[in-house]
């Protein structure tokens, strides 16, 4: 980029620094995925430097380097490499940086240090370019095409991994609030001095915005017309006595501005900032670049004081629902005489929608119920649930997703009566007693419930349009004031109303009692057939996606319930979960597992090292005595280790991995191979599968069953096998129904696959003459799995078993 200021301008964009910042990645120490990354890169391209760089206005930082030996720079922007990747959002490839007009002057060119230079766009799921994926040589060099592209495909892997760690990071500093707001509270209960009670404050606000926040609580004067210190824990002692006294006032700082204004002040740039100019020495004398101030009032209005982040770079922090809250907390710490009153508001409503919070709405809801429906009139209980919520959250994030709630919240409140009882009952759920309403006036309540989800809300750059589910019951159809039930009954219409098409409300009734009776049925059949034949085992063949070779069977449990016949596993194997027999089930799926493929072994010469595939639960699992079950079901069937794999899902490789790599390893040393099933839907990190003895990623269906569509899908798998092949792992697609699917697959250089292109699960008979044609290629030289298909063991048609 050639104009220096509209470079400098792009860098300091305050979206894309906050952008930037939500990474969570300065100071934060090692990453192993991002390590691994960068490592895959400079092997790949044979480049003795790669690095991932961020970028802020004149400092360049390194979370992952390889060769660099550096974790941050401070040169001008127009010296940076990925400044000028950031301004242009292109790729930048410089092939001698000495003879380059610019970079020649970049300290690390003059020292002979890096010669030649390729960097790709690092940009997040909002569209900022947070900085660039870039090697380096010692040497003249210019980088290809092809280099260009793996940076790129890495790249998108680093996006997907930036974005899992920021939705991580949003629940962790959620709960971390959680903790803050409990000590400050219980400092306010206990009497504590008002000034160790807003150091405490401060010093959580610090801690849970991070390294370069420096929080300051500003006390309002008697007269409401100066301020004074109270808190600032990280501030300079000078700083602080200077501030003490300033008045407030238009143009004193953002502090006096916004107790002036009775509004927040966001200064992203000191320097430049009209309400800093007779105290921009003052700032930079100490180094601060950077102040958003909120005013604390009163619930009168009366002025309290403000609540300041500092930062000592140019960039506001966000107003997003850590600021504000802990904004609150500094008005209960302040407003003493009003503290009773505050600590109750604090406890019984939700802090996103003021709402009351679930604890609160369970004891005046029972306090409804309890009084007598009025002659005519029942109690009625409604149960709302926003559809697809969480894609607002995942997409637009958590700020926009509160925004939606509380819009809904506020038409909730005018939709209601006053005396009815309204909650936020879980994360997108709210609940509603209505007491002593006409049966008929109820349903038309539910639909005005549910049109109050359809408000459009605007976030920046987007309005939200969004639908709820809405189930209603009242005592007279659930014949109880329990509201235990009630809640039940209510919740259970409401996922009939997702299920029928979602954005409609469903009344409670017979059928939906005789729905959840069914639900029970099952549950107690499930236990009268364990132990006896209802169960047995389908297999579906795993073949080389390349040669179309038969490796090995997936074990599918199935069950066969008298007078009824089969039941879905998708509707039986949740009730098992749910009643605690799948551990039993389990263990004797492993059995008879190991007993089959022995047989098969003893059979079928052809068959000697087919390994077949049992899935294991999280409960199965994480018993202690899970590696006995396994070591007994080998030995009883007389088979070697290799003859079997174990599936466990990410989640249940999550739960404690120092137990884990305990029993994998005991297992491994037994020959067991073990696949973690479903890679992708989970919140593991690759450092899981670096750390785990784990064989084999099985790429979920969700992604294999819409490869050849866009190209989205191709490079979330495409990155998948490239991260698993560097790490020595196997990689096995699941859901292959249609031969455009594996020729991708073949594409991407994906070891295995499974699906119904290959085989439907079915009966071990019916694979016993797949068995005798595998090895052999049949007569028209299509692969031997074509060759099963025409013996009759896999049917062409497409489908989900």
């Amino acid at each position: 980029m050639r104009d220096p200021s509209a470079l400098r301008a792009a860098v300091a964009d305050p979206a894309r620094l906050a952008a930037v910042d939500a990474c969570g990645l300065d100071g934060c120490g090692a990453d192993p995925d991002l390590e691994g990354v960068v490592a895959h890169v400079a092997g790949v391209l044979r480049a003795p430097v790669a690095a991932l760089e961020l970028v802020r206005p004149g400092r360049q930082w390194f979370p992952a380097e390889r060769g660099l030996r550096w974790t941050s720079s401070e040169v001008p922007d127009e010296l940076s490499p990925g400044a000028h990747v950031v301004a242009t959002g292109t790729a930048l490839n410089v092939a001698d940086a000495r003879g380059h007009p610019v970079f020649r002057h970049h300290p690390l060119a003059a020292r002979g240090l890096v010669r030649s230079y390729l960097g790709v766009p690092l940009v997040d799921e909002d569209g900022f370019v947070l900085g660039a994926l870039a090697v380096a040589d010692r040497h003249p060099r210019r980088f290809s095409a092809a280099d260009r592209e793996v940076l790129r495909s890495q790249a998108h892997l680093v996006r997907t991994l930036l974005a899992l760690r920021r939705r991580v990071s949003v629940h962790e500093r959620d709960a971390r609030l959680l903790e803050a707001q409990r000590d400050v509270l219980e400092a306010i209960a206990a009497g504590q001095p008002l000034p160790a009670v807003l150091d405490r404050l401060a010093r959580h606000v610090e801690a849970l915005l991070g390294p370069d926040v420096l929080c300051s609580v500003l006390l309002a004067g008697e007269d409401g017309t100066t301020v004074r210190d109270g808190a600032g824990p990280s501030l300079p002692a000078a700083y602080r006595a200077a501030v003490d006294g300033l008045p407030v006032a238009e143009g004193v700082g953002s502090c006096g501005t916004a107790l002036h204004r009775r509004a927040p002040v966001v200064t992203d740039d000191i320097t430049t900032a009209p309400e800093w100019s007779a105290y921009r020495a003052l700032a930079a004398e100490h180094g601060l670049a950077a102040c958003t101030s909120l005013p604390v009032l009163a619930e009168d209005g009366t002025a309290l004081g403000t609540f300041a982040l500092y930062r000592r770079s140019p960039g506001a922090v966000p107003l997003d629902g850590v600021v504000p809250a802990l904004r609150d907390l500094t008005r209960v710490a302040i407003e003493r005489d009003r503290s009773a009153r505050e600590l109750i508001r604090l406890a019984t409503r939700d802090t996103v929608t003021d709402l009351l919070n679930r604890t609160a709405f369970l004891d005046a809801a029972r306090r409804a119920l309890a009084d007598v429906p009025a002659p005519g009139a029942v109690h009625a209980v409604l149960l709302a649930d926003v559809d697809h919520f969480k894609i607002v959250n995942d997409s637009l994030g958590h700020a926009a997703g509160d925004a939606y709630l509380r819009t809904a919240a506020d038409a909730l409140r005018s939709a209601l009566r006053p005396h009815d009882v309204v909650c936020r009952f879980a994360g997108d759920a709210f609940t509603a007693v209505l007491p002593h309403v006409d049966p008929g006036a109820a349903l038309e309540v539910a639909e005005r419930v549910g049109a109050c989800f359809t408000v459009p809300v605007r976030v920046p750059g987007r309005v939200l349009h969004l639908t709820a589910s809405t189930g209603l019951t009242t005592t007279a159809l659930s014949g109880t004031t329990d509201l235990d039930v009630l809640l039940r009954d209510a919740d259970e219409a409401m996922h009939v109303a997702k299920r029928s098409g979602r954005s409609r409300v469903r009344v409670y009734d017979a059928e939906m009692q005789r729905f959840a009776a069914a639900r029970l049925g099952t549950a107690l059949a499930l236990r009268d057939a364990v132990g006896t034949d209802q169960f047995s085992l389908h297999y579906q063949p795993e073949v080389e996606t390349v040669t179309g070779r038969l490796v090995g069977f997936e074990a599918l449990l199935r069950w066969t319930r008298p007078g009824v016949g089969p039941v879905p596993p998708a509707e039986f194997i949740p009730v098992a979960e749910g009643i605690g027999l799948i551990a039993e089930l389990g263990r004797w799926v492993l059995t008879s597992a190991c007993h089959q493929v022995a047989r098969w072994r003893a059979e079928q010469p052809s068959a000697r090292d087919l390994t077949v595939w049992v899935n294991v639960s999280p409960h199965q699992f994480g018993d202690e005595g899970f590696a006995d079950e396994v070591v007994a079901a080998l030995e009883g069937a007389g088979v070697p280790g290799t003859a079997l794999g174990l599936e466990i899902t990410e989640s249940a490789l999550m739960v404690d991995e120092a137990a884990a790599r305990s029993i994998l390893t005991r297992l491994r040393r037994l020959g067991v191979r073990v696949a973690v099933d479903d890679f992708g839907t989970g919140y593991s990190s690759l450092s899981t599968l670096r750390t785990l003895p784990v064989d084999v990623v099985k790429v979920d269906r969700s992604f294999t069953s819409r490869l050849g569509e866009g190209p989205g899908d191709v490079r979330i798998v495409e990155a998948i096998v490239a991260v698993a092949h560097a790490l020595g792992l196997s990689v096995v697609a699941e859901g292959v129904e249609h031969e455009h699917q594996r020729d991708v697959l073949h594409a991407l250089d994906c070891d295995l696959a499974q699906g119904y292109l290959f085989g439907r699960p079915a009966p071990p008979e019916r694979f016993e003459q797949a068995l005798a044609l595998r090895e052999r290629t049949s007569a028209d030289g299509s692969p031997a799995w074509r060759a099963g298909a025409r013996s009759g063991w896999s049917p062409a048609a497409p489908g989900r078993a």
